[in-house]
């Protein structure tokens, strides 16, 4: 059997209701289905198991998104009938005070038919209790009340709470499979403390012995109703998908994709607040050197690729440099980034091609190298020196970053327009540029107690050192250059790749820092 959904318009199917045998037998008749009237497949809340079944006999002809808001939410059942335990205490102080408040209050089973009108009561005293009644508040009563009009052949228990012969809270649930049952509604009076736990309490103490979990279903992205499920400490999560076919292509990103794409930059990218995105958006983003793949008119994937100057070995190489790289969490794992790493590359492949690599591992399948290390020194500076002449000549910067960069073979062009980004950027992501006088510069935050030196460019060691006074006794990180050795403990990381392996390849002859 198989069940086809139409919600305002919007048609999608139910998980078909079938044996694994048959699950490409149903699959492709709803497939075909759809395609002979005219709307797009789409399988929703699909459960994990399923997926990974399909998976296996569709390989990639489908694509399939997690869709968290219809994550079911399990919880242990004898945790939340004792109340017992360090993570229950709040909540057992909610119950106790009930207690002691209603003393007198008296739980019973209710008849779907006797109980009828005196539950739909309830419900619209409660709505009625709000400023306004949403759609999905008028939807939600009159589904309770068409689950009750089907008492007789769905098999559901319902009990309720009475205080002073009227009803303030009710459960109505179900058995499922797997030592669990299912909540389907849970209703009580907010203005009475304790009222949730003492029904939750009672209906367990009641129905369903020898049922091990409860399924509390999804949360419907709503934040509240998600921040108090979290609340109640679930110990598992029944994840649920969509499925659609495969229809993605390739191309170059449009001038009206800009919002979208920074909507996934902002999803990917969690540790990046509303600042940095928009110094990047408004000062580095260019749709015409952007890439994205899309599921219809939905942007999946998207890169951008942008020209960068490379001196190498005193000629300047014209290369290109990844960055932006992101994919919609809920549809990684599906081979996207892969499709639109290997489009670009075949497009630039003439070019030497370079990225930052967090996890070098993931792009050596592309053809990458490793073509820039940095080294890390952590310790703490005790050097003594003169008074450090601080000096807010930002013109500086590209001034000594010349002179450093002409002990490597191979480093990263830097113009006058790239440094006046680079103020922008410091301050957009709460960095902070120091400019010492005929020594160098660096640029540092502050993470708790530790000083972090994200670049330093400096004009000898001595200079290095005395730059490194201005912390003196301070923990401090640096990333720097491989050359500089100041008998300090230090190791080595991968700073950048290319795709194009240079057999006079020396570490300590190369240096690139690039962060946007």
């Amino acid at each position: 059997m198989i069940m086809l959904h139409n919600y305002k318009g919007l048609k999608y199917w139910a998980m078909p209701f079938t044996t694994k045998e048959h699950y490409k037998e149903a699959i492709d008749y709803m497939i075909q289905y759809s395609h002979e009237h005219d709307f797009e497949f789409m399988i929703d809340c699909a459960i994990e198991n399923f997926v990974k079944d399909i998976k296996s006999i569709y390989q990639d002809k489908l694509l399939y998104q997690h869709t968290p808001h219809n994550d079911d939410y399990i919880y242990d059942r004898g945790m939340h009938q004792s109340l017992a335990g360090k993570k229950m205490q709040k909540r057992r102080n909610h119950y106790n005070a009930f207690i002691r408040t209603y003393s007198d209050y008296i739980y019973r089973d209710l008849d779907p038919m006797n109980d009828f009108d005196t539950v739909l009561s309830c419900l619209e005293k409660w709505e009625s209790e709000k400023d306004y009644m949403s759609e999905s508040m008028t939807s939600e009563v009159r589904g309770i009340m068409n689950l009750l009009s089907y008492h007789k052949i769905l098999d559901f228990k319902i009990g309720g709470i009475f205080i002073n012969k009227h009803l303030e809270a009710f459960i109505i649930a179900s058995k499922l499979n797997h030592s669990t049952i299912q909540i389907h509604v849970e209703k009580a009076n907010k203005d009475i403390r304790g009222l949730y736990p003492a029904i939750l309490k009672e209906f367990l103490e009641h129905h369903f012995s020898g049922y091990e979990y409860i399924n509390r279903e999804e949360d419907m992205g709503l934040e509240n109703l998600k921040k108090s499920k979290l609340s109640l400490h679930p110990i598992k999560m029944i994840h649920k998908f969509r499925i659609y076919e495969r229809n993605i292509h390739i191309t170059q990103a449009k001038k009206e994709d800009r919002e979208d794409i920074k909507k996934l930059w902002q999803t990917c990218f969690e540790d990046e607040d509303e600042i940095s995105t928009n110094y990047y958006f408004d000062n580095l983003y260019d749709n015409h050197q952007t890439y994205v793949i899309k599921h219809h008119e939905e942007i999946l994937s998207a890169m951008q690729i942008v020209p960068m100057d490379i001196m190498h070995n005193n000629k300047i190489q014209n290369s290109y440099f990844i960055l932006g790289v992101c994919t919609n969490p809920h549809l990684q794992g599906q081979g996207l980034m892969k499709e639109l790493m290997n489009y670009v590359l075949s497009k630039y492949q003439q070019y030497p091609i370079y990225l930052q690599a967090y996890v070098p591992d993931i792009y050596k399948s592309f053809g990458f190298h490793i073509s820039h290390h940095l080294q890390v020194i952590e310790f703490i500076p005790h050097f003594e020196y003169e008074t450090l002449n601080i000096s807010h000549d930002y013109t500086l910067l590209k001034t000594y970053y010349d002179i450093y960069t002409k002990q490597f073979n191979d480093y990263r062009i830097r113009d006058l327009k790239y440094f006046d980004l680079f103020i922008q950027r410091c301050q957009a992501f709460g960095e902070n540029i120091m400019i010492f006088q005929d020594l160098g510069y660096f640029v540092y935050h502050i993470h708790k107690d530790n000083v972090i030196i994200s670049e330093i460019i400096y004009l000898n060691e001595d200079a290095f050192k005395h730059m490194l006074s201005y912390f003196n006794g301070k923990n401090v990180l640096i990333y720097t250059d491989l050359k500089i050795n100041i008998g300090e403990k230090n190791k080595n990381i991968v700073e950048m790749m290319s795709n194009q392996q240079d057999s006079d390849y020396m570490d300590n002859e190369r240096f690139m820092n690039e962060i946007y």
